[in-house]
């Protein structure tokens, strides 16, 4: 599953209640299911009313009785019972009585006699709701081309959720076979996870459609949808069908993620040295969905941003975001649906390898987009929060669904991620791509713990992979690498690195260096270590790293003096590290711009983001009379590179010369505050309006940021206008995004108003008011709108992404408002996001802190 979408990029750590010590805290044993009966096949009849919003079931579930029970306990939520009947094939039946706990979400089911162990049929006749809060069996409403609303029935079961949808022993272990029957009305489009072997009238403009049994798989991975859909032309794809399923009026949106879906399914069957598991391959896109996809075997769902595309309008961050998702759900097949983890502690691993497999996968398909260099921002995406004191260990013990579903986070998918890359290059690639093979093919359709991996993975490379990766699973935090000496004779020492106070872990941190002397590998076990190196000494060569490395003075000046022989990975490193140090107030911001200032040349777009992300945030904090100076200086950095590249692309300019392009100038206009630019950004925004002119999609991008950030309540009322009738997914979100930003008070307040009547979709709610939230000139009175309005606004977030409304929290670090944000979290508690919300709060104190020591200091600078 991947939990960020296009719309908004932020963490979304694990959640405790900081009042754990007054109450129990549960324990994994509290939710799990007895093992004295264990399902093995499940046929499933659903018959869903998308009118009425109801559906009706019923289910046959092969069970094997291991111990004598009086009772069978199984997983239900929001079903109604009608019936429940235990029999063998020795024509003993036995009706259940059936008791509900609705807070557990269990159903227990108490036989009249006894039952002995053997092979039995559990038929259970039931009933249900199409929800609206995008989890479970849920609605998710359309408008047709013809302005008709039209309702879809579908699914999204992770983390806890099949039970929903249809009673079930509803943990990852406890894998069946799942064989679907839906009974739809004539013509809409029915998919489920297996292969469609049969269609037949049932009367009343009703169909049977039935679906071929899937492998024997967890039930957060079961699926099915239904609607008016308009599918692809079937692509077959060494023998494996794919096709992609979409609201009508989209089809000309498919032609890329049928494309960067068949390499995908190639690359990982070629990667892993096994076969797709699965039947086919259906990916279907859903107007309303509350993550960014959803790796059901056969037939992965996805919000539509995530999967259908304009290639002739798109910038390179949305096609890069589609194909990483699509290459992200793909990896799934084989790591995490064929081989799954054994309980919701293990979910890291399912999504750090996919996340990790994805970059790789697109890397083949699209090397010139340097997928690992732009992975360097996920990376420092994931630093953030690791470098708190409330930052939390990769993996550790989960209990409830609610603490299940906050393991969906950056810690989880990009703090993951990168320690696997760490490891792949420390190992070797090929060494690494072993181990991964042969641990799933011995664990084929089974469950595993993390564990099992790093044996494999031991003994394909001959390396303690255990020791190291028992450091940085079980443990939250990382270090910082010092390094002192000459050549011949260097030290490095590690020490935790935090923002706020000090750390005392240590960790088995696997370090490549290059010197004039070759290449080299270090596993540093102890605090510190010398080494023998040449001259021009690189610590964390190739930037792939999850450390931070801090050079004596010496050195610094000498990696500083040779920025442009370093790879764009490394440079992007040092500019990381050194914006890290300024928040952590180890070195002035003085000392920023003094590194800064030496890449107005700079030629990949990532450096210069990373670069214009720490100016950014001085323009955030610094007093109103030293920021016109901090735009000057932004000015005088940018120009230069952004007049040499103008406003028009070359021809048969690359895609990454083109976004460099869009940023350099949205820098300008934005940041810079040159007049000029935005007014040059206007008059084109007009022309792409009134469609005269064929403007580059990335110049575009850039000049309705402009715009929007230069904007009046005429241009926000535009923008939410074009948003409404826009049938490209992502035009959509990014007028809808425009208008969040536009600095207009009466707009922001119309904004949020219609958010707690409905008038946003609820997938869109959260990345509506946090972006708001973090705004410059609306930001504080969007906070006061959120108190007065907490309740309703909650309610109008789907479970999985209330807490995301604290995004940009951190942006609020007027000391005032920062210390009535802490006071309200404190007694206003989300559900779910308890530990976000304090990790939030610690960053608002970083930015404080960065406030209040360069406020007015960096105007001496500048000056």
């Amino acid at each position: 599953m991947v939990f960020r979408t296009a719309e908004a990029e932020a963490p979304v750590p694990f959640a405790r209640s900081p009042s754990e010590e007054e109450h129990p805290v549960p324990s994994e044993a509290d939710y799990r299911l007895p093992r004295s009966v264990i399902p093995s096949h499940y046929e499933l009849v659903l018959t869903p009313d998308l009118v009425d919003a109801a559906f009706g079931g019923h289910v046959v579930i092969d069970v094997d009785v291991l111990e004598t029970v009086s009772e069978i306990v199984l997983n239900t939520a929001e079903l109604t019972l009608h019936s429940a009947v235990l029999s063998n094939e020795d024509g003993e039946r036995l009706e259940a009585t059936a008791e509900t706990d609705e807070d557990a979400e269990r159903t227990t089911l108490t036989l009249p006699t006894p039952v002995e162990p053997g092979l039995w049929k559990l038929e259970i006749s039931f009933d249900g709701i199409l929800n609206d809060d995008l989890r479970g069996f849920y609605r998710s409403v359309y408008t047709d081309p013809d302005g008709n609303e039209k309702t879809i029935a579908t699914t999204q079961f992770e983390a806890t959720e099949a039970r929903r949808a249809f009673p079930c022993w509803d943990e990852p272990d406890l894998k069946a076979t799942f064989g679907v029957t839906l009974v739809v009305d004539d013509g809409l489009t029915a998919i489920s996870n297996g292969a469609e072997i049969g269609r037949e009238p049932a009367g009343d403009g009703k169909v049977v459609v039935r679906f071929d049994d899937t492998m024997k798989m967890s039930t957060y991975l079961v699926a099915f949808i239904v609607g008016e859909l308009d599918v692809t032309d079937t692509v077959d794809v060494d023998g494996i069908p794919l096709r992609i399923a979409f609201p009508p009026g989209k089809a000309h949106l498919t032609d890329f993620a049928l494309d960067i879906a068949a390499h995908s399914l190639r690359y990982y069957a070629k990667y892993y040295d096994i076969p797709y598991p699965g039947g086919k391959m259906d990916k279907i896109a859903i107007p309303d969905f509350a993550w960014g996809a959803m790796e059901n075997l056969g037939a992965v769902t996805y919000r539509e941003t995530a999967l259908l595309v304009d290639v002739h309008k798109a910038t390179q961050n949305e096609m890069m975001r589609v194909a990483e998702v699509i290459a992200h759900e793909i990896a799934h097949m084989w790591f995490g649906d064929l081989v799954t983890m054994k309980w919701w502690n293990g979910i890291w691993l399912n999504e750090a390898f996919a996340t990790f497999a994805s970059m790789k996968c697109v890397d083949a398909y699209r090397p010139d987009w340097k997928v690992w260099l732009t992975f360097s921002g996920d990376r420092v995406h994931s630093m953030e929060t690791d470098a708190l004191a409330a930052t939390r260990p990769i993996e550790f013990p989960v209990a409830s669904p609610e603490e299940a579903n906050a393991m969906f986070d950056s810690l989880t998918y990009e703090k993951g991620a990168s320690i696997l890359r760490m490891l792949e290059q420390y190992l070797g690639e090929e060494a690494f791509r072993l181990g991964v093979s042969n641990y799933l093919k011995e664990n084929a359709y089974g469950n595993t713990d993390g564990e099992d991996l790093w044996s494999a993975l031991e003994e394909a490379s001959g390396e303690p992979v255990m020791e190291i990766m028992n450091t940085w699973i079980f443990q939250g935090g990382f270090p910082r690498l010092s390094v002192e000496g000459e050549p011949g004779e260097y030290t490095l020492t590690q020490e935790q690195f935090r923002y706020l106070g000090d750390g005392d872990k240590q960790w088995k941190l696997p370090v490549l260096l290059r010197s004039s002397a070759g290449e080299q590998r270090l596993l540093l076990s102890e605090n510190s270590a010398t080494i023998d190196a040449g001259d021009d000494l690189v610590v964390n060569s190739g930037g792939d790293g999850f450390y931070r490395v801090a050079y004596s003075p010496e050195l610094r000046a000498g990696i500083r003096k040779r920025l442009s022989s370093l790879s764009g990975e490394e440079r992007y490193a040092t500019v990381s590290d050194a914006w890290a140090d300024v928040l952590k107030g180890g070195v002035d911001a003085a000392d920023y711009l003094t590194l800064v200032n030496e890449l107005g040349d700079e030629a990949e777009v990532d450096v210069w983001l990373r670069v214009l992300g720490g100016l950014g945030e001085l323009d955030r904090v610094v007093s109103p009379d030293v920021r016109p100076a901090l735009q000057e200086f932004v000015r005088d950095l940018v120009s230069g590179k952004a007049d040499e590249m103008g406003w028009t692309p070359l021809e048969g300019e690359d895609d990454r010369s083109r976004k460099l392009r869009g940023t350099l100038i949205a820098a300008l206009g934005n940041l810079g505050d040159d007049q000029e630019t935005q007014r040059r950004a206007r008059v084109v925004h007009e022309e792409v309006r009134l469609g005269e002119s064929d403007v580059d999609a990335e110049v575009a991008d850039a000049v309705l940021s402009i715009v929007a950030s230069n904007g009046d309540i005429d241009d926000f009322e535009r923008f939410l206008t074009v948003s409404e009738e826009s049938e490209t997914p992502q035009e959509v979100v990014k007028y809808l995004r425009a208008a969040t930003i536009v600095p207009d008070r009466a707009g922001a307040e119309k904004l949020f108003q219609m958010v707690l009547d409905g008038d946003i979709r609820r997938q869109d709610a959260f990345w509506v008011i946090a972006i708001m939230l973090g705004t410059r000139e609306n930001g504080p009175r969007v906070w006061e709108l959120m108190k007065e309005n907490w309740d309703a606004l909650l309610e109008q977030m789907p479970p999985a992404t209330g807490r995301r409304i604290l995004d940009l929290l951190p942006n609020r670090s007027e000391p005032e408002i920062a210390a009535d944000i802490e006071a309200w979290l404190a007694d206003h508690p989300i559900k779910g996001g308890e530990k976000y919300a304090d990790q939030q709060i610690e960053l608002l104190k970083v930015r404080v802190g960065l406030r209040e020591r360069e406020a007015d200091r960096l105007g001496e600078v500048l000056n």
